[in-house]
């Protein structure tokens, strides 16, 4: 028998083993489970060594109430010799996994994973002393051991791995078992105060590559600064609501009279901060000491309240392959990137070669995504968001840059209106998506943008934006609108018109439009200058096929003039509390305009009725 599962156990026997007088010498996988009579998986006769388990591969234990400990007494070497996987979960007695006579299976093992065992303390006992107060013969040697990867859940009173004895507060204390081989930490609501021994071994964690740390109320910080060599095999990070933590890296010294210090996460990939209240800074340094993060391409924040910045200047310049950066509800945070910006800065760009989502949302305080007056390009950048930041005055803040120290405090020569969000110094030659919720500025353009910029918009959206006049700029409207396929703006109320007719009759490739509270927009297209005796214009928009006009109280008609609209493709058109509107559809062949617009003006005046019955059935009017 290689396999066996035993599950409802009620009485009798207090040890697993017992259950087999050969000691389950061939057995290779247990799982044993709801079972409250047993106390051990082995217990040997005093001074008589054990030899069970010796082909044991994995050793599964759930809901085992009286489960005090995993071995007790004396085992033969043999005795799980082969164990790779050990998962024990809801057993409410255990304290410790193994007595520290039997670091040898630790050493073997390649897989720890425990959870919701209230009483557990420690993964191997202190040396002193069993839990019977025995002397213990502990093999004092350092220990280098297999594990790849531990998970630690719900385990209130945990503080170590292996505790030697003295007032260490360590889980990992970096002198008595070594882990070459751990790949993945997870921990997850314990009840650490540290995770690292200031001193280590460079053999031990070499080839961790993912940590995860969940509700540890007690964590100050993650990493000890003197140990950022040991971690360039980390790939991922993720931390979330450890309410008591301050950066990911203690509080790092640097020698004032020597270089600034470079701390390098050399193969960082994947970075994720949530609900962490206290969180001020990445690191903490009395003197300037620079992150370098070459590798990183994910980035998510969310709920760190006490964030004044996300990067410096100087991490900024490492993010070489950053691909996504999402940055939502902190409520401090002034800028993204703290700029500091020397004079030879002044004229050197900030690329972010490989930003392909950039999206910043329910900032308060934000003011700007950096300051200075560089360029910022951003060549791969798709998507762009921002969202509910109610503050944010322009995307790059054109203005005496604040210091990292200084930047939560506000500039005495600060443009309170400046004159567009987007200014000719920010380049987007790929963007294809820009969301705008809840911005301050006027105008989104610069009358001077560069040629390759916003060239490729796919979509655009803007809403709650009081203060904006503008949508679609007469300087640069051709190229915005191009390859525009969806355009929706609500909740704009100083925004009269959307286009020109020169712009309406370029909308090829406009699939969806939607307009709604914009309490002053009468016309959609705007007149141009026009002669009594011209034809009326003819717009088409071949691709449109979804029209959504929404609380538009003073909304007249789609256009202002003589005109005749073609919607080949349109199949949903929805008008809803446009209170102005008397008449959705008007027929030109009956009634050709002739140098004066009829007092009930239609809101699209096409060319036959008839032509669009196709139309009328997907039609929904609320006036």
């Amino acid at each position: 028998m290689q396999d066996l599962h035993l599950e409802g156990l009620q009485h009798g026997v207090d040890s697993i083993h017992n259950l087999c007088i050969e000691g389950f010498k061939e057995l290779k996988h247990l799982r044993v489970q709801n079972s409250p009579s047993f106390q051990n998986v082995v217990c040997s006769i005093e001074n008589v060594e054990c030899a069970t388990f010796i082909a044991l591969e994995s050793l599964f234990l759930e809901n085992l109430n009286n489960l005090k400990e995993i071995c007790r007494g004396y085992l033969a070497l043999e005795s799980f010799s082969k164990l790779k996987i050990l998962k024990v979960d809801n057993c409410g007695e255990i304290k410790h996994l193994f007595p520290s006579s039997m670091k040898r299976i630790i050493s073997q093992l390649e897989e720890i994973e425990i959870s919701s065992c209230h009483l557990m303390q420690q993964i191997v006992a202190d040396a002193e002393v069993d839990e019977d107060g025995d002397e213990i013969s502990d093999d004092t040697k350092v220990k280098s051991c297999n594990l790849r990867r531990l998970t630690l859940r719900n385990l209130p009173k945990m503080m170590s791995f292996y505790r030697t004895g003295d007032d260490s507060v360590d889980f990992f204390d970096g002198l008595q078992i070594l882990f070459p081989s751990l790949e993945k930490l997870t921990v997850v609501s314990c009840g650490l105060t540290k995770i690292w021994h200031n001193e280590h071994s460079k053999e031990s964690f070499c080839k961790l590559a993912s940590i995860i740390i969940q509700d540890c109320e007690k964590l100050s910080h993650i990493f000890p600064s003197n140990m950022i060599e040991v971690f360039q095999s980390l790939k991922m990070i993720e931390v979330v609501n450890c309410p008591s933590l301050e950066s990911l890296m203690e509080h790092v010294a640097v020698d004032t009279k020597k270089r600034p210090k470079r701390l390098v996460f050399l193969n960082l990939n994947e970075v994720k901060l949530w609900d962490l209240p206290r969180l001020d800074a990445l690191i903490t340094s009395s003197s300037q000491a620079t992150l370098s993060l070459p590798n990183l391409t994910t980035v998510s924040l969310c709920n760190c309240h006490s964030l004044k910045y996300l990067f410096t200047y100087d991490t900024s310049g490492t993010l070489d392959k950053l691909e996504m950066l999402d940055v939502s509800d902190c409520n401090k945070m002034r800028e993204v990137v703290a700029m500091e910006e020397s004079e030879e800065r002044k004229l050197k760009a900030m690329k972010f070669s490989r930003l392909q989502t950039l999206k910043l949302c329910s900032l308060k305080s934000l003011i700007s995504f950096s300051s200075g007056n560089c360029a910022y390009e951003f060549p791969s950048l798709k998507n762009l968001s921002i969202l509910e930041c109610t503050e944010l005055k322009a995307f790059i803040l054109r203005r005496p840059a604040p210091s990292v120290e200084t930047v939560n405090e506000e500039s005495a020569s600060f443009d309170e209106s400046p004159h567009s969000f987007f200014d000719e110094k920010v380049v987007f030659p790929n963007l294809e998506e820009l969301h705008l919720t809840a911005i301050q500025s006027r105008v989104l353009w610069e009358n001077e943008m560069p040629n390759e910029s916003i060239c490729e918009l796919k979509v655009l959206e803007v809403k709650q934006c009081p203060n904006l006049l503008n949508v679609i700029p007469s300087f640069t409207w051709k190229k915005l609108l191009q390859s525009m396929k969806s355009l929706i703006v609500e909740e704009c109320p100083r925004v009269r018109n959307l286009f020109t007719m020169s712009m309406a009759k370029s909308l090829v490739q406009l699939e969806y439009l939607g307009l709604g509270g914009c309490g002053e927009m009468e016309y959609i297209v705007a007149r141009e200058e026009e002669k009594p005796e011209e034809a009326p214009d003819i717009i088409v928009i071949p691709q449109l096929v979804t029209l959504y006009l929404h609380k538009m109280i003073k909304l007249r008609s789609f256009c202002h003039g003589k005109h005749i609209s073609e919607w080949p493709s349109l199949k949903e058109f929805t008008v809803e509390d446009c209170k102005a509107v008397e008449v959705i559809l008007g027929d030109a062949g009956c009634r050709r305009l002739q140098g004066s617009i009829p007092t009930q003006q239609p809101l699209l005046l096409v060319e036959k009725v008839c032509a669009h019955s196709s139309l009328i059935g997907y039609l929904v009017s609320c006036p």
